[in-house]
């Protein structure tokens, strides 16, 4: 009788510290994971974007996928009409900090009375450092007058991730 309850006893004691243990393990894997999420740079996505008439603006959605913020410090435009001459704006100062994870709308005007009409192009360029990084990086995103561009950012890390483990097969 003595001998079954100190099995039961050392039973039960090693069940406790095998679900503690887990729980300890599990918390530490955790916060060192995100420490490290949070100190990713992460690259601006495009998740919209379209010509907005009534400001005679190209406006863009941009999505921070990383864990740092990014602070977009300038931008630029090029307008190429279907037909006529078109031109280039740069160093337009902007000052937007997208924290890590989030949206934020950047608006980069057209030239006073110029004429849009659908089928035009712009580009819009956004120049961004990271905080603790002495880089500038630029990214460009090309839109066509009449064809608004809108995504998910979940649908935009998914297709990221089936692209990377793709990647991984092919070495």
């Amino acid at each position: 009788m003595q001998m079954g309850r100190t099995l039961t006893t050392a039973i039960l004691t090693v069940i406790v510290g095998l679900l503690v243990g887990m729980g300890v393990g599990g918390y530490i894997t955790y916060t060192t994971t995100a420490k490290y999420v949070q100190s990713v740079p992460g690259a601006p996505i495009v998740v919209g974007a379209k010509y907005d008439e009534a400001k005679n603006a190209m406006v863009l959605d941009i999505f921070n996928s990383g864990g740092l913020p990014i602070t977009v410090t300038g931008s630029g435009l090029v307008f190429k009409p279907k037909n006529g001459n078109g031109y280039a704006i740069a160093n337009i100062p902007v000052n937007v900090v997208i924290p890590g994870g989030t949206i934020a709308r950047v608006e980069i005007k057209l030239k006073e009375n110029t004429k849009v009409n659908i089928g035009d192009i712009l580009s819009g360029t956004i120049v961004y450092a990271y905080p603790y990084i002495p880089q500038v990086y630029s990214t460009t995103f090309n839109l066509t007058v009449g064809k608004p561009y809108s995504a998910s950012p979940t649908e935009v890390m998914k297709k990221a991730a089936q692209e990377a483990e793709k990647q991984k097969e092919n070495k």
